[in-house]
């Protein structure tokens, strides 16, 4: 563990302590684990911005990207689309969105916060247009969707929501990915200097667009959960999003810059604004004031890493 996370965790415990000595029902077993589920979607949607930060590029998109997918699943499985295909046709579609962020970024040479601002209101739009505005609702009255109801539902025990259980698998591959592949040195190699690395041979453009690929095929993947465990979706959901899912990155440790950043640290930053949020609204706090103190936490994370780039 690095200093930049052990700083956040201990953030978090300093929090914890303060809410739990705030709110009698904070360190609850129920309240503990209905904030792990609670989190869980952001962190699937953190970990795939994760690669985006570290290569020292931003998508917009994934907030979009990650109620179009809800909607567009919902739509398919009213109309009777077979689960399966359903769940595979979200999937390519997250991953073609974020293939065509990162082409227009890498071949178009416009800065990816250009480029995902354009796909955040295209993709926001599609998803108005599609659903006419309208939510869409899995029927009550027969199962249509067994397989990710049963994964956004379902609980290990009774008690550890399965939205857990994936974010945890997601989050080991996800590491692994990072830390213990040729293609996470080039993700790292890429952001650190780009120039460099595609003199000694690292294909810069394919990492930049495989990484845009992995955070939409995860935003996909998390709206499609997202519609199995309300079995309905919004023409709105996942607006403004993407801020959550940057902060809790930056807090993390992710430098803006790129070259520096870790799935740890972002699941430390998304722990923290979870915390942040779940104990504000116990004490009865409003949610103007949970969006200052956020912004809070990011504009001091953002200065100690900018201090400690500095002093390297």
């Amino acid at each position: 563990m690095t200093s930049r996370e052990a700083g956040v965790l201990a953030a978090v415990i300093c929090l914890c302590v303060l809410f739990a000595f705030s709110s009698p029902v904070f360190l609850t077993s129920v309240n503990i684990l209905n904030l792990l589920r609670q989190i869980s979607l952001l962190g699937v949607l953190a970990i795939g911005a994760t690669y985006v930060l570290i290569i020292s590029e931003v998508d917009l998109s994934v907030g979009s990207l990650y109620g179009f997918s809800g909607m567009a699943a919902g739509m398919m499985l009213v109309h009777g689309t077979p689960e399966i295909v359903v769940i595979f046709a979200t999937l390519i579609l997250g991953v073609l969105f974020g293939v065509l962020n990162g082409a227009i970024t890498v071949m178009g040479r416009i800065p990816s916060f250009i480029t995902t601002l354009g796909t955040l209101y295209l993709i926001r739009g599609a998803t108005l247009v599609m659903s006419n505005g309208m939510s869409v609702s899995l029927p009550d009255d027969r199962p249509i969707a067994p397989i990710i109801t049963a994964i956004a539902q379902g609980s290990l025990f009774g008690h550890l929501s399965n939205q857990v259980l994936v974010l945890i698998v997601i989050a080991v591959l996800g590491y692994a990915l990072l830390h213990r592949t040729t293609f996470g040195f080039h993700i790292f190699a890429v952001g650190g200097n780009a120039r460099a690395a595609r003199i000694v041979g690292v294909p810069v453009a394919r990492t930049k667009i495989l990484a845009f690929a992995l955070a939409g095929g995860l935003a996909a993947f998390a709206g499609t959960i997202n519609l199995g465990f309300l079995e309905n979706v919004q023409a709105v959901t996942g607006s403004g999003m993407e801020l959550d899912v940057i902060a809790a990155v930056i807090i993390g440790g992710t430098r803006l810059g790129g070259g520096e950043g870790s799935v740890v640290g972002t699941l430390l930053g998304v722990l923290l604004i979870g915390v942040v949020r779940d104990g504000l609204i116990l004490l009865g706090v409003t949610p103007f004031w949970q969006t200052t103190l956020i912004g809070v936490v990011v504009l001091v994370a953002a200065l100690i890493g900018g201090v400690t780039s500095a002093k390297k």
